[in-house]
């Protein structure tokens, strides 16, 4: 008896990822970093993981910038104006960059949406470190007294 293999046929959502997965740049590195289901594999959907991303890292940038809350305030203590300007320029870049996510959306044109997607991955990539290297000095600021430095360097007068 010859044993006849089966053709699996593909699920349509299957072919609906592979769909959009031919046509974006790096798709497999986009699904793990952004955490893309497969349920849910539409460009819109690609758009609004990368938006979330990005809100995230505004939001930690605003409370240095605009600390409002006493966390806040304290950790942006840890920050001299060089270090703020130096944030409020990669805050201008990420803006840009959400900006450019919500025209995308608006427009609904592919094309436009793919370039989208890969030039806001490649901005978050950049940023990312930059973030890292942020979040540690807000944590770092925890394990420091401020006071202590501040009078310090009010002593001190060369």
């Amino acid at each position: 008896m010859v044993k006849v293999k089966s053709k699996k046929t593909a699920s349509p959502k299957d072919k609906k990822a592979n769909l959009v997965a031919s046509k974006i740049k790096n798709f497999d590195v986009l699904k793990k970093e952004y955490e893309l289901s497969d349920e849910d594999l539409t460009i819109n959907s690609i758009l609004r993981k990368l938006a979330e991303t990005l809100e995230f890292y505004l939001k930690i940038l605003q409370q240095i910038l605009q600390p409002e809350e006493f966390h806040a305030l304290y950790e942006a203590n840890a920050f001299d104006d060089t270090q703020k300007s130096d944030i409020m320029e990669l805050y201008k870049r990420l803006m840009i960059v959400q900006r450019e996510i919500l025209k995308a959306e608006l427009l609904n044109d592919e094309k436009n949406s793919i370039s989208t997607i890969q030039s806001t991955h490649l901005e978050i990539t950049t940023a990312k470190p930059l973030m890292v290297e942020i979040l540690q000095k807000m944590q770092d600021s925890w394990k420091t007294d401020l006071n202590a430095k501040k009078k310090e360097s009010a002593r001190y007068f060369g």
